[in-house]
């Protein structure tokens, strides 16, 4: 199968703050990064769909800054791709 992504993945596992459309907040983490997104351990939470834009921070940085992710895949049982979001 073709490799459709844009940028290289790093497997890298950060502690990430996930803010839904409803206002909750979730620590989980991320299961792999690029310049392009991340994938986002997640599992079990119904209310997140394709499309949807989420607000992430990831933690144990200094001056941590919110950036606005899409979900672009979901894995049941794994969690979810994201892509960054330009402002």
């Amino acid at each position: 199968m073709k490799e459709l992504r844009q940028h290289p993945r790093l497997l890298h596992r950060a502690s990430v703050n996930l803010t839904f459309n409803s206002g909750q907040t979730i620590t989980t983490h991320t299961i792999d990064m690029s310049n392009g997104g991340l994938f986002i351990y997640c599992i079990d939470h119904p209310e997140v769909q394709l499309g949807d834009i989420l607000e992430v921070i990831v933690n144990g940085i200094q001056d941590p800054v919110a950036r606005a992710i899409r979900i672009t895949r979901i894995e049941p049982e794994k969690g979810f791709g994201t892509e960054f979001v330009e402002s």
